[in-house]
């Protein structure tokens, strides 16, 4: 990510990394839809394994790929790419000085410059110094072996008297160019020494901010990545006949994905990947409990459904009462992802229009429940929020397939 240079009179530590930081935010900005996303997961706990659940139904079922899923993918790995790019420089606080602060500093970077072309200059001098001397050596063993009364004894002579002249001029000007560099070095170190802690203490305290709002951001990414995920895949027949056919039961989603790789498992062989979903286990059964509110008027009613909803689905938690203002303090202190209500309650209407009055309504899953199905029944709920119907007045099996449905379908 590159920040445009600033003003040599006009850069500080703070302005650079304001700069820095804003270029993140601002891109950030481009998924600020996610926003509206009330439910999160931990994505870095859950990194490996939504993408390994991805690919894995992509292979049962490639329609998949031409869903909202692959576009949601796309913009998850956009911003986990940003997250791992600004992890990297925040692990190397120098690397970000430098980069964002040296490299933006003008007259450090002409200070580098011009170290570097002496440097060069050096090397050359260097070289024709080496050259000179081996040239005089050669000259003077000559010179040795020469008659002064030979012609050539004043010529060899004044070669190596010129060539001395030239030795001469180019350590001079090596010497003068190393003076130049202490002094050039000096004053990189100073601009170093003078802005490299308060430029790594600022960092530090806006890489937490900034580190916190990716992070939040791709905890929302990765719950509708997750939902959207299941909940595509559950309208698949292909995905959904080879659970069927690996007898996997229960609801779609990645608790019972998980739960059915690890069966598949051999325990005296596992990887460090394989270590690693054992830990995640405990997070998604957490993550995947839910919470079932009946508003009832019969305890065995209530009996009934507690102990029928923990043989589908131990991780719904159902609670009964048949007090209005305690359920609607119950709905308060904690959304239910269900709320059963029973038909003959008196206070049916009023907890129905409570709910509506809330907006609460849109976000659960009503259930009335009734003695026996009927038409009247059927044609007035939906227009009162109301999702499904429980009838009470049926076998033992067809009220555990219905209630499996109810919950299975959310």
């Amino acid at each position: 990510m590159k920040i445009k240079k600033e003003a040599a009179t006009g850069i500080t530590t703070e302005s650079v990394i304001d700069a820095y930081m804003c270029s993140i935010d601002n891109n950030l900005q481009e998924f600020s839809d996610y926003e509206n996303t009330t439910l999160s997961i931990d994505f870095l706990k859950m990194r490996r394994f939504l993408i390994t659940t991805y690919n894995t139904l992509i292979d049962l079922d490639l329609e998949l790929k031409q869903s909202i899923i692959t576009d949601i993918l796309k913009e998850l790995n956009v911003v986990t790419n940003i997250y791992d790019s600004f992890q990297q420089k925040s692990k190397q606080i120098k690397r970000a000085f430098h980069d964002l602060f040296l490299n933006c500093h003008d007259d450090f970077v002409k200070a580098q410059h011009k170290l570097e072309n002496n440097k060069l200059a050096i090397g050359k001098h260097s070289t024709n110094i080496t050259k000179a001397e081996a040239t005089i050596a050669k000259l003077t063993h000559i010179f040795e072996k020469t008659s002064p009364t030979s012609p050539n004894f004043i010529l060899i002579q004044d070669k190596i008297k010129k060539v001395r002249t030239i030795a001469t001029d180019e350590i001079h000007h090596k010497r003068t160019l190393e003076v130049a560099n202490i002094g050039l070095i000096q004053f990189t170190e100073m601009i170093k020494n003078e802005n490299e802690e308060s430029f790594t203490v600022k960092y530090r305290t806006q890489a937490k901010i900034i580190n916190q709002k990716i992070i939040a951001l791709l905890n929302k990414m990765a719950f509708r990545f997750e939902a959207s995920l299941w909940e595509k895949a559950r309208q698949s027949k292909r995905i959904k006949n080879h659970f069927r056919e690996s007898e996997v039961k229960g609801k779609l989603c990645s608790l019972t994905y998980l739960k059915y790789y690890l069966q598949s498992l051999d325990k005296e062989k596992l990887s460090q990947s394989h270590r690693e979903l054992i830990t995640l286990l405990p997070y998604i059964e957490n993550l995947h409990r839910r919470f079932a509110l009946y508003f009832s008027i019969e305890i065995d009613n209530a009996m009934r459904l507690r102990t029928v909803i923990s043989s589908i689905d131990k991780y719904i938690d159902v609670e009964s009462t048949s007090l209005y203002d305690k359920t609607i303090a119950s709905i308060m202190k904690q959304v239910p992802d269900f709320i059963f209500i029973d038909q003959q309650h008196p206070d049916l209407r009023k907890l129905i229009k409570a709910l509506k009055a809330s907006g609460i309504i849109q976000k659960i899953n009503v259930v009335l429940v009734v003695e026996t199905m009927t038409e009247t029944y059927l044609s007035h709920i939906k227009k009162h929020n109301i999702r499904y119907l429980l009838p009470t007045e049926v076998t033992s099996r067809i009220y555990a397939q219905t209630l499996t449905h109810i919950l299975d379908e959310n």
